[in-house]
C-alpha cells in the first residue's frame, strides 16, 4: 500500500525558482563569533600540518 502511495505523489510536484525564499534559510540562526573563526583556522592549519609530515613520514617509511 506505501509503494503505491508513494507512485502516486511521484509525479505531482513541481520546482520553480520563484517559491524559494533565500531570506528565510538564515532567520533564526546564532551570529558567527571571532572565537569560532580562530577554531576553523587553527583547524585548518593542524589539518594542513599533519597532511606535511605525514606525507614526509610514509615515503620515508616504506623507501627504508
Amino acid at each position: 500500500m506505501t509503494e503505491k502511495k508513494q507512485m502516486d505523489s511521484s509525479g505531482s510536484g513541481t520546482l520553480s525558482g520563484g517559491e524559494m525564499d533565500t531570506s528565510s534559510v538564515l532567520e533564526g540562526a546564532e551570529p558567527w563569533e571571532p572565537v569560532e573563526t580562530k577554531l576553523v583556522l587553527g583547524s585548518l592549519i593542524a589539518a594542513a600540518i599533519a597532511l606535511v609530515v605525514g606525507l614526509m613520514l610514509v615515503p620515508s617509511s616504506i623507501l627504508h
